[in-house]
């Protein structure tokens, strides 16, 4: 299945929700964001490719900053494409998997781009060298073909021409892509990083009492 979306309904549910932004609306995508260091990082060798999977806080926002990148053989860059997940609405994905009932409440979602059941997709967006760009992960089984492997997920994370909506929605043109990413991650690996994630969260709230005034 195609990552082709239907843009009617995507406008749709991004007027309707609020995930259609990477920051906060008093924020441009070019204010200045304390992160911490990583969470996790995870370099990735294949025999057609290598790259880097990295997963920083952004307690400001509430949100984890995804960076998937490439590298070439001899370890230098070659593209990396960045973008934000709500903390909650991830590490409650993550959890669910952990705990085998993902399959219940993450089912395949058609509207929203989701092609298998486990999946989760987050929109987001911001202005860059003045032009509106929508940033969308996307995480689902991996695929070979046409075939799925529910034993393993890929994280998608891209980066689309977009126009922004009166409500400052991102509706992106999915024929438009500016920088795509990805990276397989196993199920062992999504164990640890909801952990992870899971600790980070709870030493956060436990140390900032009003954490949802964001």
């Amino acid at each position: 299945m195609s990552d082709q979306i239907d843009f009617a309904n995507i406008e749709e549910l991004l007027e309707q929700v609020n995930m259609d932004k990477d920051t906060p609306s008093n924020a441009s995508i070019t204010d200045p964001k304390q992160y911490d260091q990583d969470l996790y990082k995870k370099w990735f060798r294949s025999k057609t490719q290598s790259g880097f999977l990295s997963i920083k806080p952004w307690y400001q926002g509430l949100k984890f900053k995804l960076d998937i990148g490439k590298t070439s053989a001899d370890g230098k860059l070659i593209s990396s494409t960045m973008v934000f997940v709500d903390a909650i609405d991830f590490a409650a994905y993550l959890r669910s998997i952990a705990n085998n009932t993902a399959t219940v409440n993450f089912p395949a979602n058609d509207r929203t781009g989701v092609p298998t059941a486990e999946g989760f997709v987050s929109y987001g967006g911001g202005i860059i060298d003045s032009k509106p760009i929508s940033r969308i992960f996307k995480s689902h089984y991996w695929q070979s073909g046409e075939t799925y492997d529910s034993s393993a997920f890929v994280w998608k994370c891209g980066h689309f021409a977009a126009r922004k909506s009166d409500s400052g929605a991102f509706i992106p043109d999915m024929k438009s892509p500016v920088s795509v990413d990805s990276i397989k991650v196993t199920r062992q690996d999504i164990v640890t990083i909801s952990y992870m994630l899971d600790l980070s969260l709870a030493s956060h709230v436990t140390n900032n009492p009003d954490w949802y005034n964001i």
